[in-house]
């Protein structure tokens, strides 16, 4: 690994911002097409990742981030059940590529919604989403479960189907209709969103 500059870390950070977006796409992407979106010569992507497997860890690692960091910023204690799972969707929507490629490719195993093995950030969002319910700002006939693989749901529409629609849909109408939908299918009274 090259020295831990702010070059070399930027570098880093944009081979494997590179590397999930890629193997979101295609899961069978090579290093080369990863080194290509990244912008670096296969050789600079081997001074940072060893290999296919190392970069894998390092994507992992960042998703993992990424969902804890999302999670502590939406502040799920503060405000109306509601209010705390806007700021959770808004959060999640922002780490999409990371999250993307956890829930659907070489992370899979370890996707978040996964509620066999249930960790202290699954119990703040259903904690967040029982607080709704018991305030009235959220649905009490949909449970944690549903809205929770709801979310995950829309999240994948939101990074696919820009792409999929050939400039029909662009990414910031998309996370506008996403977030209407999440907020309208949550809500106790969906005529006040």
């Amino acid at each position: 690994m090259p020295e831990n500059t702010p070059v070399a870390e930027r570098t880093r950070r944009a081979i494997l911002e590179a590397g999930i977006a890629t193997l979101a796409a295609n899961p069978g992407a090579s290093i080369a097409e990863i080194a290509t979106r990244a912008g670096v010569a296969r050789s600079t992507f081997h001074r940072y990742f060893s290999d296919r497997a190392a970069l894998t860890e390092a994507a992992h690692e960042l998703a993992i981030d990424a969902w804890h960091t999302a999670v502590d910023r939406a502040e799920l204690t503060e405000g109306s059940g509601l209010e705390a799972y806007r700021r959770l969707c808004t959060e999640l929507m922002d780490s999409l590529p990371a999250l993307i490629w956890w829930m659907s490719t070489a992370g899979a195993e370890h996707a978040p919604a996964d509620f066999e093995e249930e960790d202290d950030t699954d119990r703040k969002i259903a904690a967040m989403l029982r607080r709704g319910h018991a305030d009235g700002s959220i649905d009490p006939k949909l449970s944690v479960e549903w809205i929770s693989n709801s979310v995950w749901a829309t999240l994948y529409a939101v990074y696919y189907i820009p792409a999929e629609s050939k400039g029909k849909l662009g990414n910031f109408e998309a996370r506008q209709q996403a977030l209407r939908t999440l907020m309208k299918s949550a809500a106790a009274d969906p005529s006040a969103i």
